[in-house]
């Protein structure tokens, strides 16, 4: 007996509904995250004016969480939720790009040099960019034992949200405590290493000799898939009363999946 063609496109279409991935309970919804992210970007690229991390932190980011009723810690889970489901994230990004390309047409962009400063504006708005750091954002590191450094490590062999030619950012905001005291030489190294699964390496590491903000962002082989990245920070002093410290603040290790001008033009 052979079954009617309805009821196969019937329960054809009953299976695609099922194998939809439904949005956990705290995850940011698409409708609230499209805006969110669309202020979010906007935040970056007016801060980047700006050298002070406190400064950028309290006037941009703080009013865009504020704004839209939403923690930063939940932001960030729920990027992490979006990233491991990119065809979510994709699609919002679509709209963020038209929404932005209308901005401009409104404004009536035009001329060369105009619309390479929107096309740099656009392939920054839809790199997928995640914050893979999901431990505390701010940590104190002391020259003792167990407390002079921090360190991760992600094994990423297996992860398929790793691509060739993703860029890696691990910065962090660090301040020097040399407990009132000029004779007290403190400094910290920072470093990432990644391997790839040929066996070889790329690493990159600054030295920390003042406050201020720290980038580390090793140059990565665009060929070759991920295997690992780890890193650390080494934090040493020369103060015999343990009085000095370096407080670290606003620790991230960012991902990011280039977007490439010839993948928007075949659009």
């Amino acid at each position: 007996m052979r079954c009617p063609r309805y009821v196969i496109m019937l329960l054809l279409a009953l299976g695609l509904v099922a194998c939809e991935v439904k949005i956990p309970e705290g995850v940011i919804s698409p409708e609230r995250m499209e805006p969110l992210l669309y202020d979010y970007h906007m935040a970056q690229s007016m801060s980047s004016e700006y050298s002070s991390a406190e400064f950028k932190e309290k006037l941009f980011f703080d009013y865009v969480f504020e704004k839209h009723a939403v923690s930063r810690e939940r932001f960030d889970s729920s990027m992490l939720w979006y990233n491991r489901y990119p065809k979510y994230l994709k699609k919002i990004y679509t709209n963020l790009e038209e929404r932005l390309q209308a901005e401009v047409d409104r404004m009536g962009a035009s001329g060369g040099a105009v619309e390479d400063e929107v096309s740099l504006e656009l392939a920054f708005l839809i790199a997928d960019t995640v914050d893979l750091w999901t431990g505390p954002r701010n940590r104190m590191l002391s020259n003792t034992l167990h407390g002079s450094n921090l360190s991760f490590y992600f094994n990423t062999e297996k992860d398929t949200t790793f691509m060739a030619g993703d860029s890696l950012v691990f910065s962090f905001d660090a301040i020097l405590v040399n407990g009132g005291r000029e004779d007290i030489t403190q400094t910290a190294h920072a470093a990432v290493v990644l391997e790839y699964a040929d066996g070889t390496a790329d690493s990159h590491g600054v030295a920390v000799t003042g406050s201020g903000e720290y980038y580390v962002s090793p140059k990565r082989n665009d060929k070759e898939p991920l295997k690992s990245m780890a890193g650390f920070i080494y934090y040493t002093d020369n103060d015999s009363s343990a009085m000095a410290r370096m407080m670290l603040n606003n620790i991230s290790l960012k991902r990011m999946h280039a977007a490439r001008k010839s993948d928007r033009k075949k659009k």
